[in-house]
């Protein structure tokens, strides 16, 4: 099935790379009347491939390549559709008895380019935009007296036991840096929450690849939480994508790099936060080159106090029934990054909504609720549209 699945998707795009080339060479016929179709090709394969060319020699590219590379799939993919709606108006012209002049394809081409170069432009400083959501939510267990601890002070006049800032999806690598992650951190402090929950997805598979590593864990540490800094990790979170390859994937790198960051990890972990409530992190469902085993949601937290609220943190949102069946009151969720481009949020909702949660925003289930957050970065290319790169913080209030 799987097979049948790729080969349409690769018959669509071969189609779709022969419609926008013919195009684009027709644009420059129609200015230079001489061009060579042998030349044009060759050069428009390549642009078209030039984002998988990207993962297959990861650290051999140039950089300013390997970024430009990046923007290839989502400039080509606007400037497709932009094409369709041309193409589509001009057929309704022609059933309407109206055709359009000679140069409706030219001009159509001209300024589909122009729209797919705006839309490149306006999702990579969209990106960039670091955004606040904010979610109440209830829980009908007691936390007792939560705040063992100074409270924080807040940026605003509301009252609430407990405020967890949600983090997820940084993916620090080459594109998101040491002043993308400060952007996130000021966000972050900006919202004087008790407890950070980083679910996931930290890094872009290669540590080797961070630019001033050092850095980027100094930027980390100014996470203000009178609670602490916990997380769990995603399935980018590995070494060196190039291990994956050779079936050698560790995460020792990693776990030093958030030792030196203050962070804790949890991995299938339950620590008892303040005295109050749990918080569990899982492994991740689908980890990129690990075959690790990670526990069901039942299993992990077997013997609790059941008395006491549980907060889950597991980077897919794929199990919010097993983590409801669980015990599980709050489940803190990731992956999806909303879809990060158009047409790729309607992608995400319904593939979520088929796994029995959301791919953006709160999930209430018959005991348990959720809340699953955009990312604060970006993976592949750095634009975001339809989407936002976010903080997502969660005012939690206990019931008696």
């Amino acid at each position: 099935m799987w097979l049948l699945q790729w080969g349409m998707v690769l018959v669509a795009y071969t189609g779709i790379n022969i419609y926008t080339g013919a195009r684009i060479l027709g644009l420059f016929r129609f200015f230079l009347p001489s061009f060579r179709a042998f030349i044009f090709w060759p050069l428009h394969i390549l642009f078209y491939h030039s984002l998988i060319l990207t993962f297959l020699f990861r650290e051999g590219m140039i950089r300013p390549l390997r970024q430009a590379a990046m923007y290839s799939f989502p400039f080509l993919l606007y400037f497709f559709l932009a094409l369709l709606v041309f193409d589509i108006l001009r057929l309704v012209l022609r059933l309407l008895n109206r055709p359009p002049s000679p140069v409706f394809p030219t001009a159509g081409t001209g300024i589909a380019l122009c729209f797919a170069l705006i839309m490149m432009i306006y999702g990579s400083f969209h990106a960039r935009d670091i955004r606040t959501a904010h979610y109440e939510i209830t829980l009908d267990k007691s936390g007792g007296e939560v705040p063992l601890r100074e409270p924080a002070p807040r940026y605003d006049s509301t009252e609430v036991p407990l405020r967890i800032a949600l983090i997820s999806d940084v993916h620090i690598g080459v594109t998101v840096d040491r002043k993308w992650v400060a952007s996130i951190v000021d966000a972050v402090n900006r919202a004087k929450p008790d407890l950070i929950c980083i679910v996931g997805d930290i890094f872009d598979n290669d540590i080797v690849m961070i630019r001033d590593i050092e850095g980027v864990a100094a930027e980390l540490r100014r996470f203000e939480a009178p609670l602490g800094v916990y997380a769990c990790l995603g399935n980018h979170d590995v070494d060196r994508i190039t291990d994956i390859l050779r079936g050698e994937v560790s995460l020792d790198g990693i776990f030093n790099f958030l030792d030196k960051a203050d962070i804790i990890l949890l991995l299938d972990e339950i620590e008892l936060v303040a005295g109050r409530f749990y918080l569990a992190g899982r492994k991740d469902a689908r980890p990129m080159g690990l075959s690790q085993e990670r526990k069901s949601a039942a299993v992990l937290t077997a013997g609790l106090d059941k008395s006491k609220p549980l907060i889950v943190l597991d980077h897919q949102p794929v199990d919010f029934s097993g983590g409801e069946e669980a015990g599980a009151d709050l489940i803190l969720s990731g992956h999806t990054h909303k879809g990060q481009f158009f047409p790729g949020n309607i992608i995400t909702a319904r593939i979520y909504k088929k796994a029995g949660a959301v791919h953006y925003g709160y999930w209430r289930g018959r005991t348990a609720q959720g809340v699953v957050t955009s990312g604060a970065g970006i993976w592949g290319p750095p634009i975001r549209i339809a989407s936002d790169s976010e903080v997502a913080v969660v005012d939690i209030k206990f019931g008696n």
